[in-house]
């Protein structure tokens, strides 16, 4: 029995929790766990999908001398949900709900629910897939039939199918995002579910983006989406932007890196000398920019410049960049002007690998313009972080003005030395 099966692949999925391994060619266990649970929502749900005078006395309804096929379609799911406590009771329930559904079919062949009750009670797999299949070409939208044929596309292996009868009844039924939403998480862990995924969430119906902006609050997820993502145009911007700070937060900076291309058409600040534009689209490639009311940073009306303020009694990260960290020794030109003069020294300009929480390079600014003389990055450094930390102490001015863009410059190499320790370029003196 179809009922029977979830269950048991829900047992096993238990009994085998620290295991992943999943094949194509076995039912898709990932929806298995969810058939169950629509056949008795979409029971409860009989309810709300009837009409009103249908509900209010079906029994009434269903003995009146005018055959009345969706009164006796009601009395037959009230006697199925009547026998249903357990998964076990489902079966049975419905084969003593039968007759009663099978009065409905006969007054009203278009009665989803009577061919639900009727595939439900069937023993015989081909009687059983004839009803489900003639039911589909009738009504796509009853949960509690919807729910039938998902268990029989999971009995079949049809991973396609099963995806698609999903897209169906979120369509169909949104109120059932939270339920439905952590099932499909599975899908994400399995590579040869992407496809599939990739061709549904095209941001045709409102459960699509809901799902994505779900998901990337997952951090286990972040990885699967990015596989996702590469291979289909898939999500909003807001979910690209979520899904590249994520992975790059989660030490996953070269898959952010990669997404970043993929979603903005650009590469990240290079580490070749040059200017830093102050973007702030795809943070961390691009600026993240403080915006507190105490704290604030944004992009000047005038070219290549950053407004910044910080008001009395706040200081933190005002504005930070990941960028490609140079090779070689290089240093870092910065142009300002910020005021008060006396309090410049309060902003500092950082410098950290990707995924540190130290910097490798802490220095004050100083008036006017500046050359911060960094040298060579740690070894394995392969993304940095250039940061922006300005505080305006309690009791003093807030600070506010401009900074200008950065600008990486290169820095001659040091001289090397001999074995004896002078440099190459000095003569040693002969004994």
């Amino acid at each position: 029995m179809a009922t029977a099966t979830a269950t048991e692949m829900m047992m096993r999925r238990t009994r085998r929790a620290h295991k992943s391994v999943f094949s194509i060619a076995e039912p898709v266990r990932f929806i298995a766990a969810l058939a169950f649970g629509l056949v008795l929502s979409g029971v409860l749900f009989v309810q709300a999908l009837s009409s009103f005078s249908s509900l209010k006395a079906p029994q009434v309804a269903a003995w009146l001398p005018i055959q009345n096929g969706l009164s006796q379609e009601q009395l037959a799911a009230r006697t199925l949900m009547g026998g249903v406590e357990t998964q076990d009771d489902v079966v049975p329930s419905a084969q003593a709900a039968s007759s009663l559904a099978l009065d409905a079919f006969r007054s009203e062949p278009l009665t989803p629910k009577a061919h639900a009750i009727l595939a439900l009670a069937e023993s015989n797999a081909e009687s059983r897939a004839r009803i489900l299949a003639a039911a589909t070409r009738i009504n796509r939208r009853d949960l509690l039939l919807q729910g039938l044929i998902l268990e029989e596309q999971v009995k079949a292996g049809d991973y396609s199918g099963s995806l698609g009868t999903l897209d169906r009844l979120l369509k169909v039924h949104p109120e059932q995002e939270a339920a439905l939403f952590p099932v499909l998480m599975r899908a994400l862990e399995q590579q040869a579910a992407l496809p599939v995924l990739g061709e549904i969430l095209d941001g045709s119906a409102g459960w699509h983006n809901d799902f994505l902006d779900f998901a990337v609050r997952k951090p286990d997820a972040l990885p699967a989406l990015a596989d996702l993502r590469e291979r289909a145009d898939v999500g909003s911007d807001e979910f690209e932007r979520r899904l590249i700070a994520g992975l790059a937060q989660n030490n996953r900076t070269d898959r952010a890196y990669r997404l970043f291309q993929i979603s903005s058409g650009k590469q990240a600040a290079s580490g070749g000398a040059g200017p830093i534009d102050w973007a702030s689209d795809f943070a961390p490639f691009d600026w993240k920019l403080a915006d507190d009311r105490g704290l604030r940073a944004q992009e000047s009306r005038r070219e290549g410049q950053l407004d910044i303020y910080v008001r009395s009694g706040e200081g933190g990260l005002i504005a930070e960049r990941l960028i490609r960290t140079p090779s070689g020794r290089f240093g870092v030109k910065i142009g300002h002007r910020i005021m008060p003069a006396d309090q410049i020294r309060d902003v500092r300009l950082q410098l950290r690998c990707a995924g540190s929480g130290t910097p490798f390079f802490d220095e004050r600014f100083v008036r006017g313009v500046k050359v911060f003389e960094v040298g060579a990055a740690p070894a394995g450094c392969g993304f940095m972080s250039i940061g922006i930390q300005a505080r305006a102490w309690s009791g003093r001015s807030a600070l506010r003005g401009t900074v200008d863009q950065l600008e990486i410059v290169k820095l001659a190499a040091l001289p090397e030395k001999s074995d004896t320790g002078v440099a190459d370029t000095e003569e040693a003196t002969e004994e």
